[in-house]
């Protein structure tokens, strides 16, 4: 099932724009907090633990440079580079497509191999801090204790470890000499050359492409290093990941799961057995999310309107649609009760200022305009300097759709939820830590 308005992307390249073409109405934020209560680290975008393995790997192989070493393009940091000869090893030793599936800029990878280059900060994402694969998995890795403060924390510590005894590599971590040595030393000193040039400078018939996939490719785990993985994310220190994660790889979880991929029939069924305070946070995601699929569906619903007209469309024509209706008869009764079981959570103060206005009961035309004011005080307050309105209003009465916002394809209204709550994440990593059978 797909999100509508939190894409599940492993790689994004954005660009300065006005548009501001996500969370036209500003319920992103809150349902953020909420998935982040519920799986403390775990982000949409990501999918295979292992890249942690090579972000702790990538710790020591560049804890050798300055703090301030900065390569040839006075851009790219070590991690950086090292980045670049990982994603690019993945992609050029791949045998089949879906070796590569879940990669952080694989497409980058894919146009430099086919250009006949390497990749460069120019050829590779344009912020690859959020969305290169150190971006994706820098909560998580902070949060299980792979990096501290910069350095390779405690956790990183056995999961190397666990990776070097299992692989053979001797050297890498602990010890002076052995395969794990070779291999460091080879890397290090492309990362070293790749500071100096720019570049990940490596010919194609470079062994260490090949080493890079045997080492680091994200879907080979080893036993004892999936299992220093598996208890890390079980901890009972982020009791509510560990009970989520848990009920997912249990029978009963991935019945629910395997049976349509829907979050919210996987907390139904979690919610029975769940403890007091996961109970108390899973009520407050599913109110939370009814209240937001009435929001989003009635917007979508009057943008389709305003594209099949393909004209200027009153507030009179949009207050009869299927989904203004549904969204004007319930959510004001529903303010209060989302409000309440937010508080425990903190975040209630946020709600009731962000959503204030549809907290009283309407008319349906009143509504329409309400809800296009939030749309417009939503997008004027993005950063940096706010973002232009998918829709425009023309004259009193009568809204209009800019181009970019045209759609054909009426809302669900169903009971799914439209954000994520990490379950897509956790149930790819219980595949990749064989907790599920594929």
């Amino acid at each position: 099932m797909a999100f509508e308005y939190l894409p599940h992307l492993s790689e994004f390249d954005p660009k300065e724009t006005s548009e501001g073409t996500i969370d036209p109405l500003g319920l992103y934020s809150i349902a953020d907090a909420l998935g982040t209560k519920l799986a403390p680290g775990i982000r949409e975008r990501q999918d295979h633990p292992r890249f942690l393995t090579a972000v702790a790997a990538g710790l020591v192989i560049c804890a050798r440079f300055p703090e301030d070493a900065i390569a040839k393009d006075e851009v790219s940091e070590p991690w950086q580079v090292f980045e670049w000869f990982v994603v690019e090893g993945l992609v050029r030793a791949a045998e089949t497509s879906k070796e590569i599936i879940g990669i952080p800029g694989r497409g980058k990878v894919e146009d430099a191999i086919k250009d006949k280059v390497h990749l460069t900060a120019k050829r590779y994402l344009k912020t690859p801090g959020t969305f290169g694969f150190h971006g994706v998995y820098r909560a998580l890795a902070k949060e299980l204790g792979v990096d501290h403060g910069g350095q390779l924390g405690e956790f990183g510590a056995r999961l190397l470890t666990s990776w070097q005894d299992e692989q053979g590599l001797n050297g890498f971590f602990t010890g002076n000499h052995g395969r794990g040595k070779t291999l460091k030393d080879e890397l290090s000193s492309a990362v070293e050359d790749g500071l100096k040039s720019g570049a990940a400078n490596r010919s194609s018939g470079w062994a260490g492409w090949q080493s890079i996939k045997s080492f680091f490719s994200p879907y080979s785990f080893g036993k004892k290093e999936a299992n220093v993985m598996s208890a890390a994310l079980t901890s009972p220190e982020a009791d509510f990941r560990r009970q989520l994660l848990t009920f997912i790889a249990s029978t009963d979880g991935q019945r629910v799961w395997r049976k349509d991929r829907s979050e919210r029939q996987l907390h139904r069924a979690l919610r029975a057995k769940a403890s007091a305070d996961l109970k108390q946070l899973i009520n407050a995601i599913d109110v939370y999310e009814e209240f937001s699929r009435l929001l989003q569906d009635a917007f979508d619903d009057c943008l389709v309107e305003m594209t099949l007209k393909k004209a200027r469309t009153s507030m009179k024509e949009m207050a009869i649609l299927e989904g203004v209706t549904k969204a004007q008869k319930n959510v004001s009764g529903k303010f209060s009760q989302i409000s309440d079981k937010l508080l425990p959570l903190s975040l209630s103060e946020q709600f009731e200022r962000t959503f204030a206005s549809f907290a009283r009961k309407q008319s349906a035309e009143d509504w329409v305009e309400t809800l296009f004011e939030h749309h417009k005080t939503i997008q004027s307050q993005k950063p940096p300097n706010g973002k232009l309105p998918w829709c425009e209003k023309v004259d009193a009465n009568s809204f209009i759709v800019r181009p970019n916002y045209r759609s054909e394809e009426r809302p669900r209204f169903d009971d799914s939820y439209l954000h994520g709550y990490r379950g897509f994440s956790l149930w790819s990593f219980a595949k990749d830590l064989r907790l599920v059978r594929e």
